[in-house]
C-alpha cells in the first residue's frame, strides 16, 4: 500500500496524463480556519490562475479499499480536468490593480485564536475575539467562493492603508452581496413548501446574498442599525457559523448564559472546524451603535449605569445629626440638596463657625417657623452669639461639595454638641443649660420659650 507522499505523486502523474498541456505540481496550501493542506495544483495553459485540490479525502478512501486505487486516481484526474476548465477568464491585474480589485472586495470574519499565526501576514481588523479579513472575488467566477486572500504583500502593492481597504470592502460587500435578514419562521415555512404557517420567531437569520461568509454582516454598521429598528432595539448576536449569524432581541426574555450554552452545544455537534466562528455570544447596542461581546456590553453598562437607564449608585456621606433634646448621632445620608433639606426640614443655611473644615447645615427659617431651640453657638470667650433652631448637620467639606466627617471630627463635634440644651430667658439674654437626654425630654414647658429670637447672653 502507498503512503500519502506516494499517493500524491501518483495522483499528480495521473492528472498530468489527463491534462498534458497544464502545469501540474504538488503544492502546499496555507489556508485559514485550519484548512491548510498539501495538494495538487493545476494551471491550464494560458490561464491566469491555478486551482489546487486537496487529495487527503481520496487518500482515505484508498486506505479503506486499496483495490479501488485506479478508480480513485481516475476520479481525481477527471475532477481536475472539469474544474480547471471552468477557471474564470481574468487578468492578474484584476487582482493586483487596486482600482479594479476594490470593486470586487468581500469580507470574511474568522476566529482570532486558531488563525493567529496566519493573521500576522494578513491585513485584518480585530473585533473582540474575531478578525475581519479581506478577499478579492475573481471576476467572471461562477460562484462567490472563487476568491483570493488579500495579504500584507498584496496590500503593499495596492498602496492603500488597511483602514481604506476596510472602507472599500464594506462598500463592495453591500453592492455585490447585500445583507439579508429573515425571520426563522419564514425560512421554516419556506422549507416546508408552505405547509406550515408559523408565528413570528424571536430568532432572525442574518447573512449575505449568496450565503458565503455571511457572518460578515456583523461588520456592516448601517445593516445593524436597520436590524435594530426591525427588531425593536438591542439584540444578541449568535455566531451560527462563518456563513450566518442569528439575531435575538434583548428584551429580557433570554439570559446571556443560556444563549452561550446553546451556541457551545451547536458548535460542538453541528459546526465543522472550517465553519467555526466563536463560542461567544455578541450584542448590538442600538443606542451607542456598538457591536461587541455580550459580556463586554454588560461590563460597560455596569460601569456607566446612568447612560443605560439603570439607577446610578447614590453618593453618600457620613455626618453628625444634632436634634433638639437628643444626643448627636452619626448618620449616612445623600449629598443632594433634597437630602439636606429633608434632614433639616426646610430650606438650608450653611455657616462655618469653626477653624476645622466643617460646616453646619441648618434650617434657614427655623426661628421664624418656631422650631424648638437646639444648641447654642459660642464665640472664643464662651459667650452665646446665636442659637440654632431645629435639627442641624455637622458636615465635612471637600473642594467642591459637602462630604463625610473623619472619625476624629465625628468625635470632636459629638463631644462639643453632646449634651442637649434648654434655654432660659434672662432679661434680654438667653442662658443655655446642658441637660442629659432623658432630662431634656421632661423639661417644663415654660423653660422652652415658644418664640425664639437671636439674643446674646449678658
Amino acid at each position: 500500500m502507498m503512503n500519502f507522499d506516494e499517493f500524491l505523486e501518483a495522483a499528480k502523474d495521473r492528472v498530468q496524463e489527463t491534462i498534458p498541456d497544464a502545469e501540474v505540481k504538488i503544492q502546499q496550501v496555507n489556508k485559514l480556519q485550519g484548512e491548510s493542506y498539501t495538494g495538487i495544483s493545476v494551471q491550464p495553459e494560458g490561464a491566469a490562475a491555478a486551482v489546487t485540490f486537496n487529495v487527503s479525502p481520496a487518500f482515505e478512501r484508498y486506505q479503506d479499499d486499496e483495490s479501488q486505487k485506479e478508480a480513485i486516481l481516475g476520479k481525481i484526474a477527471a475532477d481536475a480536468k472539469q474544474v480547471s476548465s471552468a477557471i474564470p477568464a481574468f487578468s492578474i491585474s484584476d487582482i493586483t490593480d487596486y482600482s479594479t480589485a476594490k470593486d470586487h472586495l468581500v469580507m470574511q470574519v474568522i476566529p482570532v485564536g486558531p488563525n493567529m499565526e496566519m493573521l500576522e501576514n494578513i491585513p485584518h481588523k480585530t473585533v473582540e475575539d474575531i478578525a475581519v479579513v479581506y478577499r478579492v472575488e475573481l471576476p467572471n467566477a461562477a460562484d462567490s467562493s472563487a476568491t483570493t486572500l488579500v495579504t500584507n504583500q498584496l496590500l503593499a502593492e495596492y498602496g492603500v492603508t488597511a483602514d481604506q481597504l476596510h472602507v472599500d470592502a464594506v462598500a463592495a460587500q453591500i453592492a455585490n452581496h447585500p445583507p439579508v435578514l429573515r425571520n426563522m419562521s419564514e425560512m421554516m415555512a419556506e422549507m416546508s413548501g408552505g405547509l406550515f404557517d408559523m408565528p413570528e420567531s424571536p430568532m432572525w437569520v442574518a447573512t449575505v446574498d449568496g450565503g458565503m461568509n455571511g457572518a460578515s454582516v456583523t461588520q456592516l454598521p448601517a445593516f445593524l442599525e436597520e436590524a435594530a429598528d426591525r427588531l425593536g432595539g438591542d439584540f444578541f448576536v449568535l455566531p451560527s457559523s462563518v456563513h450566518e449569524v442569528l439575531f435575538i432581541r434583548d428584551d429580557g426574555s433570554f439570559e446571556r448564559e443560556d444563549l452561550e450554552s446553546m451556541v457551545r452545544g451547536v458548535n460542538a455537534t453541528e459546526v465543522s472546524e472550517a465553519d467555526f466562528l466563536s463560542d461567544s455570544v455578541y450584542h448590538y447596542d442600538s443606542d451607542d451603535h456598538i457591536f461587541e461581546k455580550a459580556t463586554t456590553f454588560e461590563s460597560r453598562v455596569a460601569e456607566e449605569p446612568a447612560l443605560y437607564g439603570a439607577e446610578p449608585a447614590r453618593e453618600t456621606m457620613t455626618v453628625l445629626l444634632v436634634e433638639p433634646d437628643k444626643y448627636p448621632r452619626p448618620v449616612e445620608m445623600g449629598t443632594e440638596l433634597e437630602d439636606l433639606q429633608k434632614a433639616v426640614g426646610g430650606y438650608i443655611e450653611v455657616v462655618y463657625p469653626f477653624d476645622e473644615p466643617v460646616g453646619l447645615i441648618m434650617n434657614e427659617e427655623g426661628k421664624l417657623d418656631g422650631l424648638p431651640l437646639n444648641r447654642a453657638l459660642r464665640d472664643d470667650d464662651g459667650k452665646i452669639y446665636d442659637v440654632v433652631a431645629g435639627p442641624f448637620l455637622v458636615v465635612g467639606l471637600t473642594e467642591e461639595n459637602f462630604g463625610s466627617l473623619t472619625p476624629e471630627q465625628l468625635a470632636v463635634f459629638e463631644e462639643k454638641f453632646h449634651s442637649p440644651e434648654v434655654f432660659v430667658r434672662m432679661g434680654r439674654g438667653i442662658m443655655a443649660i446642658p441637660v442629659d437626654e432623658k432630662a431634656a425630654e421632661t423639661v417644663a414647658p415654660e423653660m422652652k420659650p415658644q418664640k425664639h429670637v437671636k439674643e446674646e447672653a449678658r
